[in-house]
């Protein structure tokens, strides 16, 4: 019986060990997302799996123009969306949206990125919601990994 209750334990600690391990690499290192959705076609196809980095987005905090990235909705927080970003803060909104939004808020604020889906005619973005904070950012999207016929680096656009 002690020696059942000995590799219990054993068990449990080297289980939680590996909760812990793999719970930090996929906050802070690399995950997979599901996307879904047309928005993104070409570049990701309707139910694609790509893998996800969280050091440039989450540790140091760099965010480039041409990224796709993955973020919370500012429309719904259970929601992750995945779109490319168009222009960094302190960049000119592009022309087609200024107009919905006030003169003062022609310029990306501070601490904000505008985003945009590939396929502009079937997208909500930034130019549904506006400019989203850095914080909403998740990872940056680099590799796909599903469909295998679409497997590889994310193309640039």
């Amino acid at each position: 019986m002690a020696k059942l209750l000995q590799w219990s334990l054993q068990l449990g600690k080297y289980g939680g060990v590996i909760y812990c391990c793999t719970h930090f690499v996929t906050e802070y290192i690399v995950d997979f997302t599901w996307c879904t959705g047309p928005s993104m076609l070409p570049t990701v196809e309707d139910d694609s799996v790509l893998l996800t980095e969280h050091v440039s987005t989450r540790l140091l905090c760099k965010v480039n123009r041409g990224d796709v990235v993955v973020f919370k909705s500012p429309l719904n927080p259970d929601c992750f969306l995945c779109k490319r970003v168009v222009a960094l803060e302190f960049d000119h909104m592009p022309d087609e949206t200024s107009w919905r939004f006030t003169r003062m808020r022609q310029y990306v604020p501070r601490g904000h990125v505008w985003v945009e889906g590939d396929n502009r005619r079937n997208s909500m973005d930034s130019r549904c919601f506006g400019p989203i904070p850095v914080g909403l950012i998740r990872g940056r999207a680099i590799y796909k990994v599903w469909p295998f016929s679409s497997v590889g680096l994310l193309p640039e656009r």
